[in-house]
């Protein structure tokens, strides 16, 4: 089949793979489709799912991404465990929402699974999954992940400044003054760690 490189809209790309192919292979075609100029600066999702390759190995992967100018933003994991040093994984509930539009006030969103929003979530809109939210955009609205308790859900965004998030029954809200909040310099996500919401950057 080969190794896949699917773009719901660019810059996301879901990178999946081949699992029948070393990983040589693997590097040398994901090396070929990635010196076009189309994929450049663009953010992406590597899919591990049944895939044997270590933690040194996915690092390898990792580098030449970079080297592309291509940021890896989560991962698509299904069987292994995450690698460590990287955010929580990207896991499937029942299958991945695609809302291809920004999210404008009073829209809501309920799903019982992973968003993603290829778009913005303005103030007052509202996005419920019982897995994962990613935004490819600005998300200023309210966010609630793992809405059935998964407190190992993950929220993601290119521009993450929420009136409010919510992962399981833990959450945070933005600062009072909100409009002199200071736009993020890099994508960032936020996962439970211990008893509250880490949030960090990904650079």
């Amino acid at each position: 089949m080969g190794l896949e490189i699917k773009g719901v809209t660019v810059p996301a790309l879901l990178i999946k793979l081949d699992k029948n192919k070393s990983l040589e292979e693997n590097l040398k075609e994901l090396e070929e489709k990635l010196s076009s100029a189309f994929f450049k600066g663009s953010v992406s999702i590597l899919d591990i799912s049944d895939t044997d390759f270590s933690d040194e190995e996915i690092e390898k992967i990792e580098q030449l991404l970079k080297k592309y100018n291509t940021k890896v933003l989560g991962y698509k994991n299904e069987k292994k465990e995450k690698p460590k040093r990287q955010i929580p994984e990207i896991t499937e509930k029942k299958s991945l929402k695609i809302i291809n539009k920004t999210l404008r006030s009073g829209q809501r969103i309920e799903y019982d699974g992973d968003v993603l929003v290829i778009g913005d979530v303005n103030p007052d809109a509202y996005i419920i999954a019982s897995g994962n939210i990613i935004v490819m955009g600005a998300l200023r609205g309210v966010v609630h992940a793992g809405a059935n308790g998964d407190e190992t859900a993950t929220v993601m965004a290119l521009k993450l400044m929420p009136q409010q998030l919510r992962i399981a029954s833990f959450y945070t809200r933005a600062p009072d003054n909100v409009e002199q909040q200071e736009m993020p310099e890099y994508p960032e996500k936020a996962y439970i760690d211990g008893n509250s919401i880490v949030i960090e950057s990904i650079k």
